[in-house]
């Protein structure tokens, strides 16, 4: 596999083991289960994440807030109102997170609570391989032995030493 090219690098030492701690992205921003929902959208949206970690006071991993998330709510956001209408007339209430307005919500209305997460010293092979096994999971929160998020990796931080190698660049002339 092309990927096998890159799992060693070479140091002083000579060949060296790729791990989740030498590409984690180490300074991330997460959220509180607490957080305002419509933040959270924000700061996933301005800074063109693909999702939030998130956490509790102490730092520890307690779910994760993804785009697929937000687009899953959003859209049971604009069939509540036909939802709420048919509710009305038939006597029933709604207890869902999508009879909630959306104003009020907060993450942990939506967020998943048992998201996928790697050891700081997961290899970068089973990084790849966790990425095509889960395809529809990004970013994933490295957690150490006590669950704490110390950083996050997303499919471009797998994809950059690729990158680097010049796999992604086109040898026409």
């Amino acid at each position: 596999m092309l990927y096998d090219d890159i799992i060693m690098v070479m140091d002083n030492n000579g060949p060296k083991q790729v791990f989740a701690r030498d590409i984690m992205t180490k300074k991330f921003i997460s959220a509180y289960p607490e957080t305002r929902l419509l933040d959270a959208a924000k700061i996933i949206s301005e800074h063109n994440f693909d999702g939030l970690p998130v956490i509790d006071q102490n730092g520890l991993l307690v779910g994760i807030l993804t785009e697929y998330d937000l687009m899953t709510i959003t859209s049971g956001v604009n069939s509540s109102f036909l939802e709420k209408i048919l509710s009305d007339i038939h006597g029933k209430n709604s207890s869902g997170p999508e009879s909630k307005n959306i104003t009020e919500m907060r993450v942990s209305d939506i967020m998943n609570t048992e998201p996928l997460a790697l050891q700081e010293n997961t290899t970068f092979e089973k990084l790849i391989q966790a990425f095509i096994a889960h395809h529809r999971v990004n970013p994933i929160p490295i957690i150490d032995t006590k669950n704490k998020v110390v950083g996050i990796i997303s499919r471009a931080d797998v994809l950059r030493p690729l990158n680097l190698l010049g796999y992604g660049v086109s040898n026409k002339k």
